[in-house]
């Protein structure tokens, strides 16, 4: 007669057995955390009254469209990473925005904004910027600023009434993606090529003949027509 085989679990050892535990809670610990971080929500808050409550807790606030007193207050908020003034009839960038040391999305599109502060750079973590919707933007004097970002990856300038980019556009040595569209453009400049990091070019609704941009030949940079 065959020897019966014993079951296949009878065969491991103590040994064995704590092998196999040590691999199932090395895998939990590695999965569970990821799990627990896309559960998170960051909440926003949408009043200065409200966000002043506990403002070392406020990481979003979104202020658009409301008609804001007292801007100095948010200075307090020094954890802030999204910060949305859009709309708000601002004709200047508030001096306490530039003290946001976290801050690394700004909206003040749709404002009366014409220059940025000088000391603009000082958001040094800032990777977006929306400057949309600005009509009396000094472009070529806020590109001298903007280009000494150093984390800056993501522009827009749309709809700002843009016929001709300055040549100093070739200053943003750190963009990744320009938003251009509904401006007024007729060529896309050559300066752009001089943008190494920049990825996609949005240039929607201006009036551009994309047959001439492909004679210029700008490489694996994406553009959306």
């Amino acid at each position: 007669m065959r020897p019966k085989k014993e079951p296949f679990l009878q065969r491991f050892t103590v040994y064995d057995y704590l092998q196999l535990l040590i691999i199932i809670v090395c895998v939990l610990l590695a999965v569970l955390p990821h799990k627990a971080d896309a559960q998170v929500t960051v909440k926003e808050y949408n009043t200065l009254e409200e966000a002043l409550k506990e403002p070392e807790k406020v990481f979003r606030l979104n202020l658009q469209n409301q008609q804001l007193d007292h801007l100095e207050e948010i200075a307090k908020f020094k954890n802030l990473q999204y910060l949305n003034l859009r709309n708000t009839h601002l004709s200047s960038v508030p001096p306490e925005v530039t003290t946001l040391q976290n801050l690394k999305v700004l909206d003040i599109g749709d404002n009366e904004i014409a220059l940025l502060p000088k000391n603009f750079d000082a958001l040094k973590n800032l990777t977006e910027l929306y400057l949309d919707k600005e009509k009396n933007l000094q472009l070529e004097e806020d590109l001298e600023i903007l280009g000494r970002m150093k984390n800056l990856k993501i522009l827009h300038l749309e709809n700002n009434g843009i016929r001709v980019l300055p040549k100093n556009i070739n200053k943003l040595q750190k963009i990744e993606a320009l938003y251009l569209g509904d401006n007024k453009l007729e060529a896309i400049p050559v300066e752009l090529k001089e943008l190494k990091k920049l990825k996609f070019l949005d240039v929607h609704h201006n009036p551009i003949i994309p047959t001439n941009v492909i004679k210029r030949n700008y490489g694996g940079l994406k553009i959306n027509f």
